[in-house]
C-alpha cells in the first residue's frame, strides 16, 4: 500500500505544525552525531530555529515519520533514505526551486543526485554528502600477520576467509539488520553480475534473469559468505560492527564509507592501520546514496523563510565539505576541494567521477524501486541469510515472486 492511502486527508492540520524546523533522523552513531552537530551549528548561524528528534535505525526512523503525520504532529524536516516522490504522492512538501536556481544547484551538483532531489518539477530536498555502499573495509596487521592480501575478486574473498577463520580470526564483520544483509548480497549481484545484470535483473525485475543460473550461483555465494561471519551478529549494529575490526577482532566488513568516519574518530590511518577498497569484482564502480533532507510543506510564511535560510546554508561549499568530511562520505558538489580528506575519500571521489562518465555509476537499489518492491527483495534476503533450510532455489523463486510486488 502506498504511503497516500495512509496519508490521504491529513495534512489539513498542518497549520498546527512548531515554528522550530524539527529534524528526524537516525544519525545516532559517533561520526553520525558529530556530522549533526556541524549541520547544527550551521543551522544556527543561519538563524534557523532547529531542533532534532533522534530514533535509532533507519526503519524505525521511517516508521515514526509516517506515525507522525497519522497523528497530525509531523516534523518539517526529516532525513530521507528513499526515492523523495515516496513522499511526494503522499504528502504535501515544500518548495525549494528557488533556492535551487539562486545557488545553480543544476550546474555545482553531479546529475545522478540533482535529478533525484525535484518531486514534480519543483527541489524539495537538499543533498548532504554522498556514500560509497561497494566498500570493503580491512584491518591492514590483521591481514598482513596472516599474509594475506586484500581480496580482488570473490574467489579471492573466499579464499581469504577461508585463511583468517583457520588462523582463529572471524573474516567478516557484520551486524543483524537486514540492510546488512542486503549490502552484502547487491555486492555479490554488482560484482559477479555488472551494472547492467543489477540494473535489468533487480530494478526492471526481469524474470529471465531473477530466475536463471547466474542469479541462482550468486544467491549461493551470497549464503556462503555467512560461514565467514560470527555467531553475535544478531543484534548487533552497522558501527558495533566496525569497532571489531578497530578492536582486531575481525578482519573485513561490507558496508558504506560512513565506516570512514568510526575509524578516524579511532584514531586510525588509512592505507597504515585500515584499507578501503571496492567489493570484490567490482574494480572501480560506484555503487552509492546520499544523504538527503526532505523538507515538508511549511506552516507559515515564516517557517518557509527558515526553510529556504537552512537549505541555502545546508549547500554552502564549505558546509557541504565539513559534514562530508565528519561522516565519511564525499562531497556532494562537483566543485568541492577535496584537500584534509583522507585516501579513502579521495578514492571514493575518483570512482564517483569515472563511474559518472562511463555509465557504470548505480544508484542504491532503495532509491530506485518502489517501497513495497525494495521490501520484497529485503525480507527474501534477510528470510535466506537466516534461515539453515530455506536452499538458494528456494530462495531464488521467492526473489521473483518479490519482484512482482508493487505498491
Amino acid at each position: 500500500m502506498r504511503l497516500t492511502l495512509l496519508m490521504m486527508g491529513l495534512l489539513g492540520g498542518s497549520g498546527a505544525w512548531a515554528q522550530p524546523l524539527d529534524l528526524l533522523h537516525w544519525w545516532t552513531s559517533g561520526s553520525e552525531a558529530q556530522t549533526l552537530a556541524e549541520m547544527r551549528q550551521t543551522a544556527r548561524a543561519a538563524g534557523v530555529d532547529w531542533r532534532e528528534s533522534s530514533v535509532a535505525g533507519a526503519g524505525n526512523a521511517n516508521t515514526l515519520l509516517k506515525t507522525r503525520f497519522l497523528s497530525g504532529h509531523p516534523p518539517a524536516l526529516a532525513q530521507l533514505d528513499k526515492a523523495v516522490w515516496v513522499w511526494g504522492e503522499a504528502v504535501a512538501l515544500a518548495d525549494l526551486t528557488a533556492v535551487a536556481q539562486a545557488q545553480r544547484w543544476g550546474q555545482v551538483l553531479p546529475a545522478a543526485i540533482y535529478t533525484e532531489l525535484h518531486y514534480q518539477d519543483k527541489a524539495v530536498a537538499v543533498p548532504i554528502n554522498v556514500h560509497r555502499l561497494n566498500s570493503l573495509w580491512s584491518n591492514t596487521a590483521l591481514l598482513k600477520r596472516h599474509g594475506l592480501a586484500v581480496p580482488r575478486s570473490w574467489p579471492e574473498f573466499f579464499a581469504v576467509a577461508e585463511a583468517l577463520q583457520a588462523g582463529g580470526v572471524i573474516p567478516l564483520a557484520i551486524g543483524g539488520t537486514v540492510g546488512q544483509q542486503f549490502s552484502v548480497f547487491a555486492n555479490v549481484v554488482l560484482g559477479q553480475g555488472g551494472p547492467g545484470f543489477f540494473r535489468q535483473a533487480l530494478v526492471k525485475g526481469d524474470v529471465a534473469l531473477l530466475g536463471g543460473p547466474q542469479m541462482l550461483a550468486m544467491l549461493r555465494d551470497f549464503k556462503r559468505v555467512k560461514r565467514y561471519t560470527d555467531a553475535g551478529q544478531v543484534g548487533r549494529d552497522w558501527a558495533v560492527a566496525t569497532s571489531l575490526l578497530i578492536q582486531g577482532r575481525a578482519a573485513m566488513q561490507f558496508t558504506g564509507d560512513w565506516a570512514n568516519g568510526e575509524f578516524l574518530k579511532a584514531g586510525w590511518v588509512a592505507g597504515r592501520d585500515y584499507d578501503c577498497t571496492a567489493a570484490p569484482g567490482h574494480g572501480d564502480l560506484h555503487y552509492f546514496e546520499f544523504d538527503r533532507i526532505l523538507f515538508f510543506k511549511p506552516a507559515s510564511a515564516a517557517q518557509a523563510r527558515q526553510q529556504a535560510r537552512l537549505a541555502e546554508a545546508l549547500l554552502q561549499p564549505e558546509a557541504s565539505t565539513r559534514f562530508a568530511r565528519s561522516k565519511g562520505g564525499i562531497p556532494v558538489r562537483v566543485d568541492a576541494d577535496l584537500a584534509g580528506f583522507n585516501v579513502c575519500a579521495q578514492r571514493s571521489y575518483a570512482d564517483f567521477k569515472r563511474s559518472g562518465a562511463d555509465g557504470r555509476l548505480t544508484l542504491a537499489l532503495g532509491a530506485q524501486l518502489p517501497e513495497a518492491t525494495h521490501g520484497a527483495y529485503r525480507d527474501v534476503v534477510a528470510a535466506f541469510w537466516a534461515s539453515d533450510r530455506m536452499t538458494a532455489e528456494q530462495a531464488q523463486a521467492r526473489l521473483v515472486k518479490a519482484a512482482r510486488v508493487v505498491d
